[in-house]
């Protein structure tokens, strides 16, 4: 089952040892209260996920890849 994008940035901060606000603030300086709304409704930009992925130290990378390794 495909992870939503709420569980995949609470999996990440919890492996990168860092709380929702820490990040909020590192990544947007944005309120507790705010990053939390924004995590529970998962719309992100993907220059924001950058972001996100920035502030606990991770790169974040999406794309579309082919048994025959082909990657979009």
């Amino acid at each position: 089952m495909a992870m939503n994008m709420q569980e995949k940035i609470e999996g990440a901060l919890a492996h990168a040892n860092m709380s929702k606000t820490e990040m909020g603030k590192k990544a947007f300086d944005v309120t507790q209260q705010t990053i939390c709304t924004r995590i529970s409704r998962g719309k992100f930009t993907k220059e924001e996920l950058e972001q996100i992925a920035h502030a606990m130290g991770a790169e974040y990378v999406c794309y579309f890849e082919f048994p025959d390794g082909k990657k979009f």
